[in-house]
Parts: structure tokens; sequence; C-alpha cells
């Protein structure tokens, strides 16, 4: 691997809008700390933002306005780029990246399509650079020491992880840009959905769990994929999803933006000796066979991402360092490209849905009766399906 050029790693960042401002404290966060220097960033809006390229410059960055003469101007130069882009942009902006000479810190997922990532991946192995991707939570030490305990046995033969997840969204998230809950963008697959943007990182984190290595995500395939909608959108907005990885574990996986309240992401692990169980933001719990029960605080995720931002830093200067690789994160997107070559997508009927008012009302978002309700149910039993009323047949065909 390429050490760092001069006393400090040259980072560059795409993107300052959106997810992009979460990506730019991280590098306030770095550079207060003289741990990186920004030598450039990619503005396409400057006269929007122009208060941050002032600040940008002040830092000593070059602005551009396009990537192409960015990636012109800066090829060779440049240690690690940050890539919190659109779905549909992450693969095309990473393998320029990488032709490049640079490093890459891509926000998830990967991208849109396997075929995108083999095309990362492939990338990755010609310009000798790597790719590390923002699926912040697998960078927090509990999961690693979870792993590390179901590798070892602790709860015994992994049998079965199931997830849920409940945020509501109103019709603004959908409105906010152009390519949310849509199946394609500007030439590309995007997949939006709550299994492929919101929830990703919990549908990750299982795989991630199930994986037969440290350094592994499990391969899974699926078994059933029930998708839904309420929104007025091309792709889904609820699903639940049943697989199983080439270990055997049972895979569960429930997920909407269409409930009546709140449900942070729960993941639940049983073993054939013992269970654990992981609450987002809030704690982790292991119970092994002779009924010990083990409680660890979890990070928040503004934490996650600064440790997962430490961690590709450090992975300049020591390969070994862990971070969510490609082939990890492929596995993740092979799941929502199967996901969504399952079956159409089904439309909740409009009896069975209320729009409220949403938390800054100025907008509304759905209420599907009984549906959360109907979600616990499911995964209590590991159901492939809600019991609601009959579901109408969408007119959009499966990718």
């Amino acid at each position: 691997m390429p050490t760092p050029h001069g006393p400090l790693p040259r980072v560059a960042l795409i993107g300052v809008s959106g997810y992009g401002g979460i990506y730019l404290q991280l590098l306030r966060e770095a550079l207060l700390k003289k741990t990186v220097v920004l030598v450039a960033a990619v503005v396409i809006n400057p006269d929007d933002v122009a208060d941050i390229c002032s600040e940008l410059r002040s830092y000593g960055a070059v602005i551009y306005t396009d990537t192409e003469s960015f990636f012109s101007a800066e090829s060779g130069r440049i240690d690690l780029c940050l890539i919190p882009v659109a779905i549909q942009w992450h693969a095309r902006l990473t393998v320029s990246a990488l032709e490049a000479g640079m490093n890459v810190l891509v926000e998830k997922p990967l991208a849109g399509s396997v075929a995108d990532i083999k095309a990362i991946r492939k990338a990755e192995a010609e310009f000798n650079r790597w790719v590390a991707v923002g699926f912040q939570d697998i960078y927090a030490i509990e999961s690693r020491w979870l792993k590390a305990q179901l590798l070892a046995g602790v709860i015994g033969k992994l049998e079965s992880i199931r997830m849920i997840g409940l945020w509501p969204r109103s019709r603004s998230y959908f409105t906010r840009n152009h390519w949310a809950g849509r199946i394609q963008a500007d030439g590309a697959a995007v997949l939006d959905s709550p299994l492929n943007n919101a929830f990703a990182h919990f549908i990750n984190l299982p795989l991630y769990l199930a994986g037969p290595t440290m350094d592994d995500s499990a391969g899974i395939k699926l078994r059933s994929a029930n998708l839904h909608r309420a929104h007025q959108i091309e792709n889904f907005d609820t699903a639940i999803v049943e697989g199983v990885t080439d270990e055997g574990a049972q895979l569960w996986f429930g997920v909407s933006h269409t409930s009546a309240a709140i449900r942070e992401p729960e993941i639940y692990i049983c073993g054939s000796k013992g269970r654990a169980e992981w609450w987002h933001e809030q704690r982790c719990v292991l119970i092994d066979e002779a009924g010990h029960r083990q409680v660890f605080p979890l990070p928040s995720a503004e934490e996650t991402r600064r440790l997962m931002f430490a961690a590709v830093v450090d992975r300049l200067y020591h390969p070994s360092t862990f971070v969510c690789s490609t082939a990890m994160a492929e596995e993740h997107t092979k799941l929502i490209e199967a996901v969504q070559r399952s079956g159409p997508v089904r439309d909740f009927p409009e009896s069975s849905i209320s729009w409220v008012s949403d938390q800054t009302g100025l907008s509304e978002r759905p209420v599907v009766c009984d549906l959360d309700e109907a979600m616990d149910e499911a995964l209590v039993q590991g159901s492939p399906s809600l019991r609601l009323a009959p579901l109408s047949p969408s007119l959009v065909p499966p990718v």
C-alpha cells in the first residue's frame, strides 16, 4: 500500500450538500486534530454554499466545480477521496478515483448493482488501491467483539438472525431529490428502498455477523421477499425478506417507512446454545449456554462514524486495519438485487392508509392500519408476510 505524501494524508471531498455535510463534519474534526490535510473538494453548486466554499479554502483546499477537472488535476496527488454522493454515482466516481491513484471512502451502499461493484473491485486490483464502505456500524468495537463471540461458538451454532426497523417517512423524504424511491437514475441503478438506504446498515450488520470469518460477510440465498408501498413512488417502502446463509443460518428482515410509530432497529441472534440482541444506539446483550448475561452500551451513530473515519485514515498507514471492504459490501448488494428481482411491488389498499402530519407540520406521512402490530407478529413468528388486508398488485414490474 502507498504511504501518505508528506507528514499527513492528503484528503479530497466530493460533495458537501445533503449527506456530504456529515462527511464535512468528520473532516472538520480530523483537521482540528491534525490527522489529515484537506487539499481539494468538488462542489457543483458553489453559489448555493458560498460559506462552505470559503471555509474549505481556509483549510487550503482547491475548489472544483466538476469531477472531471478534479480527477484530471489531482491525479496521483490524493491519498484518500471521500465520496458521500447519490447512490447512482458511487460506482462511477469510485472507479475514477481509483484510476487517479486515490484510495476511497464511499458512502453506503457501495453501488446500485452487482455489475457496478464488479467494476469497482476490478479497478481496486488494477490500480493497487482500496475502497472502504461507509457501513459505519461494523466499525464499532462492539460489532467486532460480538462477531468474535459468535465465531468462538459462545452461543453455539448460529441458527438465525432477525432484524426489524420502523422509521416513518413523509412525502418530503421522497421529494428531497430526484432519485429517492427510484430504481434507476442518471443512467445507473439506484434501487433506493428501506433495505438499500435508511436501513441498509442494519441489513449489512447481520450479514457481517453471520459471516464465516472476522473479515467476511455471509452470502445469502433469498427465499422470499414481500414488497409493499403506501407512498407514491416507483419502488417499495415496506418489506419482509427471508433468506438462508451459505452456512445454513436463517435470516429475516422486516422494515417499513409507513408505520404509526418509530421502532429503532433491533437485531435478534439465536444460536443452538444461547442468543444475542442488538438494540441500535442502546445496548448489546449476549446470553451464553449457562445463562450468563453480558450487556454493553452501544455507541451513537455519530460515534460510529468517527470510528469509521479514524479506521479509514489508519488504513493509509497500516494495511491490516479493518474496514468494510468491497467484498463484504457486495454481499449486501447481491441480496438487494435478488429482492428486486423477486416479484412486483404491491400497493397497500387506499382504505388502509391514513395520511397524518409529520413532525414539521409541513408534510404528510402515510400510516398503514395495523402495520406496526402485523410487523411485530411477523418478527416473532418469522413469517414471510404481513397479515393485513388484501394487497393490490403493482403495475411496475420487478427489475
